[in-house]
């Protein structure tokens, strides 16, 4: 605990300074304003008035020609219309992205299934104790644990998706396997407002919203905000409660150095949704409204199946610019997570408690020394507290009165996990040619694990620290740290043939790492020990994920229309399945198999006329183990070239907005084809098309108001029934301990909702 509390005020001590640091560097005049007479004088820069209007009326910005970059920005218009009614998920806004499949549980996007996101960016997902998200190119999330929708959506400027080219600065983090989806900190605005937003809608839905702008006050500028949401679960009991609040403060003394500080805490509480088996789901009909029980002598009682988490988010930014071309920039970060997750296993109760806390810090140099040449050169230093394996799962019994304690099901002391990466990238334009070449190197230690959780029973405290104590040593199940390393190249090149078209090249190699050797070994130990296998020789065999990636596209532009085909391919390496591993004749989750990925995107948006703006995505993909699976010394399994588990094969999303005079109208739709919830693909879920309704109008200058805006959203508005979120591996068999679960999607839901802009 006193270590806890060092580190963080070490973190607050180290803001405090970076922002001292500003006003000191400031008034002892170490970096002065340039002599005018020695000012470099720039070319006039033109802004084309319609490229703005489209960036301010579109659902993403404009493609940028001469950029060395591949991914999608969504912005404000993308926002707020994907975001929907709840506003605090991002994935329900790159959703509408080619090739991202995520079926959120309900039509918030405020539950999530399982332990993690139920999200896929060209059929990979994210693993470990890591998520897919970064904020401000920060990799902070919790996952597992709370830190799924920490942030509202009002607070955020933009939206970057990487899912093929990932730039050396925005990849970072436990793991970027499937890519990154990076959310940029809306900063305060310069002018004083008020944004006041009151939602609400089906299900006893309630979303209040407020944020209050400061304006330049001197060199001074800040925001701060409050929301509340809540809303009850479209079946079964139970509800969602979720407190948020944010501030953020930008120093900026001179026009060589800026100091940014954001603050964010969130506190959610809700409970789960049942998962339907496959059975249950071939007649969805009869069990679409199935869900946890209210009897509190059954594991599926729904309050015994619910998570409640509190997160703290600190992130300081200083920039410094020595000179017009070159800038330094020092981000430390701090994120701590503390909750509980409680589910039903089989018939007892499992409440796992989560208190980890994550922190570092990225520093990084950019000098521009030509049109042809722009360096950056950067550190990374990171360390994050497990779970991510759990260390702390308490089991229980369900009898007519309530729970029994039974025992730890997971006792275990983890060190920290600690990655440190230093990085380079060199780009710029030759002639017709733009080019970035970049290379990360990943140094990733997994922490030390002492396991106590064998020989745990009811007499056992349910304090921690107290059953870490008074325990006993389990060697079997208790291994050394472990370091991995990995370089990490990227390269993108781009030929313009003319001021509309790019043809582009581009390739990165992104990394994953699952942690569920030690939860799996704690299951099986008896197996494991009469075969004299410890868990340190299981660990010793483990190796990175790590996926080459390769995409060859167009960017074509004619005026505000722009249209992006591409096609992609990634070869997977050491992707992990229970398989038999010969050596120590044991089947377990062993990172010792290949995959392959293809697939083709077409991506066009843009405005059709001053009053119709549309944006469209469609894609294939394919995503398959290339062997078959070994699952015992005498069996294989006929696993190669199927699909892997919920990764559709085709999906199609259109959103069309129509404006006139204030009133903007937009449907929108998604389709997804059939999945399957099993490696062989016998468990079929059908595809599905939902539909969704957004309507707003705006009024402008009204009662000395900036604006009013009224919108009215339908979600699933076909009332479709299907199955959303797919809890599976990408290994999982039928009838086994891997088998999948389903969830069912949202029904109809209406929402209505007014905003003021003082």
């Amino acid at each position: 605990m006193e270590r806890s509390i060092i580190k963080r005020s070490s973190v607050i001590l180290l803001t405090v300074i970076l922002l001292l640091c500003s006003y000191q560097v400031a008034s002892s005049g170490e970096l002065k304003k340039s002599d005018p007479s020695k000012t470099v004088q720039l070319e006039p820069i033109i802004v084309n008035d319609t490229a703005v209007k489209a960036e301010s009326e579109t659902f993403v910005a404009p493609l940028d020609m001469l950029s060395p970059a591949n991914h999608e920005s969504y912005i404000k218009k993308g926002i707020e219309t994907f975001g929907k009614q709840g506003n605090i998920n991002v994935f329900k806004i790159v959703e509408m992205s080619p090739s991202v499949n995520y079926t959120a549980v309900d039509a918030l996007g405020t539950n999530e299934s399982g332990f993690h996101d139920s999200i896929r960016v060209r059929g990979k997902k994210q693993t470990g104790p890591g998520g897919i998200k970064s904020y401000d190119s920060i990799p902070i999330s919790g996952n597992p644990g709370g830190g799924k929708t920490i942030y509202d959506m009002e607070n955020i400027g933009s939206v970057d998706l990487y899912k093929g080219y990932v730039p050396v600065d925005k990849g970072l983090g436990f793991s970027n396997l499937a890519g990154k989806v990076d959310l940029n900190i809306k900063r305060p605005e310069h002018a004083f407002g008020i944004d006041l937003a009151q939602t609400v809608g089906s299900d006893k839905f309630t979303r209040s919203f407020l944020r209050i702008d400061t304006g330049d006050m001197g060199i001074v500028s800040a925001f701060g905000s409050f929301s509340y949401t809540s809303s009850d679960k479209y079946k079964g009991e139970g509800n969602f409660e979720r407190t948020n609040s944010s501030m953020g403060m930008v120093i900026k003394p001179n026009e060589k150095i800026k100091t940014e500080l954001f603050v964010t805490y969130n506190k959610d509480d809700h409970h789960n949704y049942y998962n339907l088996t496959y059975a249950e789901t071939r007649n969805i009909n009869k069990y679409f409204r199935k869900d946890f029980n209210t009897n509190r002598g059954s594991a599926n009682y729904y309050d015994y199946n619910r998570q409640n988490f509190e997160d703290t988010v600190i992130l300081a930014n200083m920039e410094v610019t020595p000179s017009q071309n070159s800038k330094i920039t020092l981000k430390p970060y701090y994120f701590t997570d503390r909750g509980k997750y409680s589910f039903a296993s089989k018939n007892n109760v499992i409440k796992w408690d989560i208190d980890h806390e994550t922190f570092g810090g990225i520093i990084k140099y950019e000098k521009k020394f030509s049109k042809e040449l722009n360096t950056k050169l950067g550190y990374w230093a990171h360390r994050q507290e497990p779970p991510g394996p759990p260390t702390a799962q308490k089991k229980y019994t369900v009898g007519p009165s309530g729970l029994t304690f039974a025992g730890w099901a997971v006792l275990a002391d983890n060190d920290y996990h600690e990655l440190q990466s230093p990085f380079a990238e060199f780009s710029g334009q030759l002639g017709r040619f733009v080019y970035s070449a970049g290379v990360r190197y990943l140094d990733m230690k997994m922490g030390a694990l002492r396991s106590y959780t064998h020989g745990t029973t009811s007499t056992t405290s349910q304090d921690y620290d107290t059953a870490i104590a008074n325990g006993t040593l389990d060697r079997w199940a208790s291994v050394k740290d472990k370091n991995f390393s990995e370089w990490l190249p990227s390269l993108y090149v781009g030929y313009n043939v003319n001021k509309s078209i790019t043809v582009y090249a581009d390739y990165t190699r992104t990394y994953g790492l699952d942690v569920n050797l030690f939860p799996t070994y704690v299951q099986q130990r008896s197996n494991f020990v009469s075969k004299g296998v410890t868990l340190q020789n299981l660990l010793d065999k483990l190796d990175l994920e790590t996926s080459d990636n390769l995409d060859l596209g167009i960017k074509y532009q004619i005026a505000t229309v722009c249209l992006k085909p591409n096609v992609f391919v990634s070869i997977v390496k050491n992707k992990q399945a229970r398989v038999y591993d010969p050596s120590y004749n044991v089947t377990y989750p062993y990172n010792a198999e290949d995959a392959l990925a293809y697939g083709a995107e077409i991506e066009a948006s843009g405005s059709l006329s001053k009053s119709f703006d549309f944006l469209v995505g469609l894609s294939y993909n394919k995503f398959y183990f290339t062997d078959d699976l070994r699952t015992a010394s005498s069996t294989k399994i006929s696993s190669s070239g199927n699909q892997v588990p919920d990764a559709p094969k085709y999906m199609a999303k259109v959103a069309l907005s129509y404006k006139i005079a204030g009133l903007t109208l937009t449907p929108s739709i998604k389709y997804m084809s059939e999945r399957y919830g099993d490696v062989l693909n016998k468990e079929k879920i059908s595809s599905s098309t939902i539909v969704d309704f957004d309507a707003s109008y705006e009024i402008q200058k009204v009662l000395g108001l900036k604006s009013i805006d009224f919108r009215i959203t339908a979600t699933n508005l076909l009332n479709e029934k299907y199955i959303s979120a797919i809890n599976t591996a990408d290994d999982a068999l039928a009838a086994t301990n891997t088998a999948a679960t389903y969830q069912t999607g949202a029904p109809f839901g209406m929402y209505a909702g007014v905003r003021f802009h003082f």
